[in-house]
């Protein structure tokens, strides 16, 4: 049987298996580490890492280490052989959960969270309605920790509920609360991004703003400048929808300018630091290709990756850029240099190297790198098809009958299914990837 040093992979993200010890360096993994840690110490965390990280992580984790004994959906079901001490605490916890106090709920399902477990923690926390929303901190952020987890999984749902819960939050929340700020820049984002809704995007971001202030005397100088760098990154979605860009950059350098100043004192202050300014020059690298102004999106993708080396979506952002701007050797060694860091979006960096190998005429490089996306997403037809069309010229009769035969098989079942059940990945989209680690404010 496998274990969990096996791979370098499974070794990296130990804690999603069983919460062993902290090996990766990535936000998530500290992610975990803090929650954790403000459970067993009883402590109240005044801000942690941003990202959200989907329920596919943890399917795409188990399939491309092969450690099927670990997939469970919830912890309750992971065989007690496997359960680390930390594990078994946590178990503990959530046998005794409706005992606990609100407070102590809110630890256990930002730890649930935190691991990818986003259905489990919908299923502990209730609805919680605008009275209590309104007249109770903790029942609000534990309202917003809901939220967060009907966010990531609305990919999968296919409904859009999450942003009722959202905007009870922002609307009812206690005024000046950090919960409502940070479900009022949310809401902003999602007018902005989902629906396009200037007018929404515009009434959120005053509504914000005015919480804000009231907010400000109570933070200190890391808090404020965190919150500040957070909500002109969200707003700024509000010039772009204006088409405004001299306004979108004026704000986004107020977004940089925030997160560089900065001044950690203690770890958790070092990680929430480096991965805002990561978060802020993603953005800013949209925002230059958007500019057309690829040099300067590629200078500042590859600060991300100094930053963050081991988050793959970095390497395949700026492998993207580098397809752009032509470079395809240097982008097809950022594709390979992705998939060796693990999910997400594993598939599709394999996929994405076979496009540059192809482009380059290096067909046997090329046939392998879709030969190792379609070990871990068979049907995605896309791949087959590129294969099959380099199948001719690699002098492998074998390889062109079995893949004519497969795009066969899956042309048919295309035709019988619905389109997601045959991925299909686009030469320059990273859906998969924005679909297992979208980003949310908290």
């Amino acid at each position: 049987m496998l274990t969990l040093n096996s791979s370098p992979i499974a070794w990296l993200n130990r804690q999603y298996f069983d919460l062993g010890p902290l090996n990766g360096g990535k936000p998530h993994h500290y992610g975990i580490e803090f929650s954790y840690n403000s459970l067993i110490n009883n402590t109240t965390l005044p801000y942690t890492v941003q990202v959200n990280v989907s329920p596919f992580f943890r399917e795409s984790l188990v399939k491309e280490t092969g450690m099927y004994q670990y997939h469970v959906n919830h912890p309750l079901q992971l065989a007690k052989e496997l359960r680390t001490e930390r594990w078994e605490k946590l178990c503990e916890y959530l046998s005794n959960y409706q005992e606990l106090p609100n407070i102590t709920k809110l630890r256990v399902m930002n730890l649930l969270r935190s691991l990818c477990f986003h259905r489990v923690v919908k299923e502990y926390i209730p609805e919680i309605s605008n009275d209590e929303i309104a007249s109770n901190v903790e029942l609000a952020t534990l309202a917003w920790c809901r939220a967060l987890s009907s966010l990531i999984t609305h990919f999968d749902d296919r409904t859009f509920d999450y942003i009722q819960e959202i905007a009870a939050i922002a609307t009812h929340a206690p005024s000046g609360s950090k919960v409502k700020i940070n479900a009022g820049l949310q809401m902003v984002v999602e007018y902005s991004k989902i629906f396009g809704d200037l007018a929404a995007a515009e009434f959120w971001r005053e509504e914000v703003t005015k919480d804000i202030e009231i907010l400000r005397p109570s933070l200190n100088e890391f808090e404020y400048n965190l919150l500040m760098s957070m909500y002109y990154r969200s707003v700024s979605f509000v010039p772009f929808l204006r088409r405004d860009k001299q306004k979108v950059i004026e704000e986004m350098d107020l977004c940089e300018s925030y997160a560089r100043s900065l001044k950690p004192e203690n770890e958790l202050q070092q990680i929430v630091a480096r991965e805002n300014l990561s978060l802020c020059m993603e953005s800013r690298s949209k925002e230059s290709i958007w500019l057309k102004d690829l040099d300067l999106a590629e200078e500042r993708v590859r600060l991300i990756v100094q930053l963050e080396p081991l988050e793959p979506r970095y390497h395949l952002e700026l492998a993207e850029v580098l397809t752009k701007r032509g470079k395809l050797e240097e982008a097809a060694k950022y594709y390979r240099s992705a998939t060796r860091l693990g999910p997400p979006g594993t598939p599709v960096a394999w996929f994405m190297a076979g496009q540059c190998h192809e482009k380059m005429g290096e067909l046997e490089l090329a046939s392998d790198c879709y030969l190792a996306s379609l070990q871990i997403e068979p049907e995605a037809i896309s791949v087959v098809q590129h294969l099959a069309n380099i199948a001719p010229s690699l002098g492998n009769p074998g390889l062109v009958n079995w893949s004519n035969l497969r795009l066969a098989e899956l042309e048919e079942q295309k035709q019988q299914l619905q389109p997601k059940a045959a991925p299909n990945f686009q030469s320059e989209s990273l859906s998969a990837l924005k679909r297992s680690a979208d980003k949310v404010l908290v």
